[in-house]
């Protein structure tokens, strides 16, 4: 896939996001010793049927164990207000699961802020979020 063609500043924003993002996904992979749990994690619009979005996520497994299916349609709103991203940050917190896995960061956020904030949030509910397709493309 191309990437997107960003400006110099929106390019360095989405490089650091996605240096954070690894970097907390490394670091949680680093510290298990038993398989990988995930959630496969998609936001669609009201009404609209999420297998296409799923399936994107269902191709980038890396071998991981998916224990929860799962997708909001509560359009761009604050990821952690999203009552099956709320069920995902629990299940993270309860050992449910060690990631999230998405379609790309649409799915999470198109804030830089939000985003960010969410990543941290993700960080101290001691997961990771993976990407099919990381911030620098669309």
């Amino acid at each position: 896939m191309t990437p997107f063609p960003l400006s110099s500043s929106a390019a360095t924003e989405a490089e650091r996001l996605r240096s954070l993002r690894l970097e907390t996904c490394s670091a949680v992979l680093r510290s298990l010793d038993n398989p990988v749990r995930v959630a496969r994690y998609a936001l669609v619009r009201a009404g609209r049927d999420p297998a296409d979005r799923l399936a994107q996520v269902a191709n980038h497994s890396d071998g991981w164990k998916v224990a929860i299916t799962t997708w909001d349609t509560t359009e761009m709103t604050d990821p952690v207000t999203r009552p099956q991203f709320a069920r995902l940050l629990h299940a993270m917190r309860a050992g449910t699961i060690h990631g999230v896995m998405a379609p790309s960061r649409n799915d999470i956020s198109t804030f830089a802020g939000i985003y960010e904030d969410t990543l941290h949030t993700i960080r101290a509910a001691g997961g990771f979020l993976a990407l099919v397709r990381d911030e620098t493309e669309l």
